[in-house]
């Protein structure tokens, strides 16, 4: 191969890579009814998506992925992270088992006995997203958790994997507070962000 056609390979691929969303955690000033609200979002080239989180959400970034921390909760943790697979891949048939196969092997390193509890198709039906659910439960140093793998195509080229982890008694809370973070999900309009953003 020549030099020039691999400068064109080169540029095309970062080009690729920079429109992808960028599970980083971000942060943007908008300005709603006159006051301004600060968030965190993720960039997607131009575009940014922001979420709404309180105060009892610690927000960080971690490898490319993001990673909310419920502080009234122990344990209890969601992650925001690119999927190993593609949205072409059908959350159906005979595919579905390599699903099956990356939730599993998505879980807590030390996952002591992992049950495949649940499977359910769609569970965010927002934005025109589609989804595959798989929930698990298993012991962690002696304590039973729980865990859902979540498959989400944001679109027809971008999937990422939505991780909810708890202790077993704090599941259905914590879960509940972690899905109304991804339900707020929205793209910052143009035009609203405040100076120095």
């Amino acid at each position: 191969m020549n030099r020039s056609f691999l400068a064109s390979l080169t540029a095309f691929a970062i080009a690729g890579t920079a429109l992808a969303l960028d599970l980083t955690p971000h942060y943007v000033t908008t300005v709603v009814d006159g006051i301004p609200i600060r968030r965190p979002c993720f960039v997607d080239g131009d575009k940014k998506y922001a979420v709404t989180v309180d105060g009892e959400t610690q927000l960080t970034g971690y490898e490319g992925s993001a990673i909310f921390n419920f502080s009234k909760f122990p344990r209890a943790v969601m992650r925001l992270a690119p999927s190993p697979l593609k949205p072409e891949i059908a959350f159906e048939g005979e595919p579905l088992e390599r699903y099956r196969a990356a939730a599993f092997g998505s879980l807590l390193n030390g996952a002591e006995a992992p049950v495949l509890e649940s499977e359910m198709s769609n569970v965010l039906p927002i934005n025109q997203w589609t989804s595959q659910r798989f929930t698990f439960a298993y012991r962690f140093t002696g304590a039973p958790m729980r865990e859902s793998v979540t498959f989400l195509n944001l679109d027809g080229k971008q999937q990422i994997v939505l991780q909810i982890r708890a202790r077993e008694a704090d599941f259905a809370t914590v879960a509940a507070r972690a899905e109304d973070i991804i339900r707020r999900w929205h793209e910052v309009v143009p035009g609203t962000e405040s100076a120095g953003n």
